[in-house]
């Protein structure tokens, strides 16, 4: 099995790892493995008559994202938790896990397997654009706007029943952005805020990708060019992907109405000017909060995160783990980003973050910061 996986590995370009440590990681998979193994079923449930793909507990690690529904005038993909019930399953707040532009809900699949079965019932939906949620069509009533996607956001949340107040991950480039502008528009609806690896800092740069679109002169843009989404996905972790999920995270490039969801987003959005609207928002924010963020990350330096820190009079902290995590720690080490996510909902990391990141050291904090 081990040379199977070697020979399908695919590398990134900035990716540390080798074809020799590949096992070490499958290893780190067996915890996520026997987590998604209790949302198996022997039977599938029904057959979604949209996307022909089952509707079941197993339909997490699936390369379409299992579940869909009808939310305003747009279909939503999305993946779902299936906690086990429990005696205390009524005071677990309900997680929304939200990506990042050009990315998808199957960077959360193996965090949906544990967040289910510590008995959290946990959603990650494909942004509209993204993965296997609507395309909107020119001219449509959806034109890629932040205001668009927030309110997108909010129609999916009522859509599939999320109890309120519910915990907010958000991760990623401008999407990451907008779910933290939805959560200062409804405060009252969170309870508490995760953030993973989305740059704050007001001088944070756009990522090379997506910088082209922003370029000065029009005949410098990408134009029809199709995007990449395999290497952008590849390219923020420190390891090698294997071959199944970098294909996974590809195929949205062989739609072009993947890749002019990217251009209009990317068209719509002024990014410094978003930045500044976040950090002002979050001056005076009040929710429990943890910026969380994998140290490993080409795009996002960790130190920019205790910068945007120092003009917040609030509750918000900040965790770094040693652990080797990426631009997307959910995608590259599950089970160490696991812990202290679980810590956080439980609500363990509210009062004292020191003593917090002490009982974190079997994944090695190395810095934490009111």
């Amino acid at each position: 099995m081990q040379q199977s996986i070697r020979s399908r590995s695919v590398h990134s370009g900035r990716a540390a790892a080798t074809c020799s440590s590949l096992p070490r990681r499958v290893a780190r998979r067996v915890v996520v493995a026997r987590a998604a193994a209790k949302q198996q079923v022997e039977e599938l449930e029904e057959i979604d008559p949209i996307t022909g793909q089952p509707i079941s507990k197993a339909a997490l690690t699936s390369p379409v994202a299992g579940n869909v529904v009808k939310a305003g005038r747009h279909t939503w993909a999305y993946r779902v938790s299936s906690p086990e019930p429990s005696n205390d399953s009524d005071d677990k707040p309900d997680v929304l896990l939200l990506h990042g532009l050009a990315s998808s809900s199957y960077s959360y699949r193996n965090t949906l397997g544990l967040l289910g079965g510590d008995g959290y019932r946990a959603f990650a939906p494909d942004w509209l654009g993204h993965g296997d949620s609507d395309k909107p069509e020119p001219g449509s009533a959806f034109g890629y706007s932040e205001q668009d996607y927030i309110a997108g956001l909010g129609a999916f949340v009522e859509a599939v029943g999320i109890r309120k107040p519910f915990a907010l991950v958000v991760q990623g480039f401008v999407l990451g952005q907008y779910g933290m502008l939805y959560a200062l528009e409804h405060p009252d609806q969170i309870s508490r805020l995760l953030i993973l690896n989305t740059p704050l800092a007001l001088n944070a740069k756009l990522r090379p990708e997506l910088a082209p679109y922003k370029a000065p002169l029009p005949f410098m843009r990408p134009g029809n060019k199709t995007f990449d989404f395999m290497t952008y996905n590849m390219s923020g972790s420190p390891y090698a992907m294997a071959e199944k999920d970098a294909r996974t995270y590809g195929r949205p490039s062989t739609d072009p109405a993947a890749t002019a969801a990217v251009a209009k987003t990317m068209d719509q959005v002024d990014f410094p000017k978003l930045l500044r609207k976040v950090d002002e928002g979050y001056a005076s924010w009040r929710k429990p909060s943890l910026c969380l963020f994998g140290p490993s990350d080409p795009f996002v330096d960790v130190s920019t995160v205790f910068e945007f820190l120092e003009s917040k009079r609030t509750n918000m902290k900040c965790l770094t783990l040693a652990a080797k995590l990426g631009h997307m720690p959910q995608e590259d080490y599950p089970e160490a980003l696991h812990e202290p996510m679980v810590r956080w909902l439980r609500g363990e990391t509210d009062s004292d973050i020191k003593q917090g990141a002490l009982k974190m050291t079997k994944y090695g904090v190395v810095e934490s910061k009111k």
